[in-house]
């Protein structure tokens, strides 16, 4: 879903009537940091389609309707729920900060998540996914993961079956949390790590090179096949 535009003419249908919560930017076409946020708006907006309506105003085309809410500078973004503002921040952040900021009025923004203790419990059951760059993976990743280009991630799935347990990482767990929301939004059985590796190894928990995993592999083979 791309970021609706509403004027003071749609803005009780499009916001106060929505069934969604909606994040409302109020915003100009003379604003430098409103056009900075506008690409970051649109991503969120399609990463969030299911969950949250982004929508835009314009403050020179609707002059009454930001009098009305109080916006005094741009870009604000104001969150409305059940037709009531909750929630206001002014400026333009940063993508991360600004899903931090989303997820913490929206909670159900979070999706699909396993943290470390969870899943260091649970390895066997799940098929671990690692969405970073092959050299990456070399050095270190989780003991019987796979490698897998973020392109080719739901043709993987698609292989692996819907009903497949699958874990998604990445190195800080933003990619790999928003490769999760996506996908479990499509029927597959998906979470992603919270926090990705560096909060795994961080923990404590163990980690393989590609060279360590073979020569276990090996070393595994070799002692099944002496009995």
């Amino acid at each position: 879903m791309t970021t609706v535009t509403v004027t003071e003419h749609t803005f009780v249908r499009e916001v106060l009537e929505s069934p969604l919560p909606v994040l409302v930017d109020f915003w100009a076409a003379w604003c430098a940091p409103c056009r900075m946020v506008a690409p970051v708006l649109e991503e969120l907006s399609e990463q969030f389609s299911d969950r949250l309506k982004i929508a835009k105003v314009d403050v020179d085309a609707a002059p009454a309707l930001s009098s009305r809410l109080h916006v005094q500078s741009i870009p604000t973004l104001m969150l409305f729920r059940g037709g009531q503002p909750t929630q206001v921040t002014q400026g333009a952040l940063p993508k991360a900060q600004l899903i931090t900021l989303l997820e913490k009025w929206v909670p159900e923004l979070k999706g699909p998540l396993i943290d470390v203790a969870t899943l260091a419990q649970s390895l066997d059951k799940h098929r671990v996914l690692d969405l970073r760059r092959p050299e990456d993976f070399a050095r270190s990743h989780l003991a019987g993961s796979e490698c897998v280009d973020p392109a080719e991630l739901e043709a993987r799935l698609g292989e692996l079956g819907k009903k497949t347990s699958a874990v998604l990482v990445c190195r800080t767990g933003e990619v790999s949390r928003g490769e999760a929301q996506r996908l479990a939004g499509l029927g597959y059985s998906v979470m992603a790590l919270e926090k990705g590796l560096l909060e795994w190894e961080g923990a404590g928990k163990p980690t393989l090179s590609n060279k360590e995993e073979a020569a276990l592999a090996a070393s595994r083979k070799g002692t099944q096949g002496s009995e």
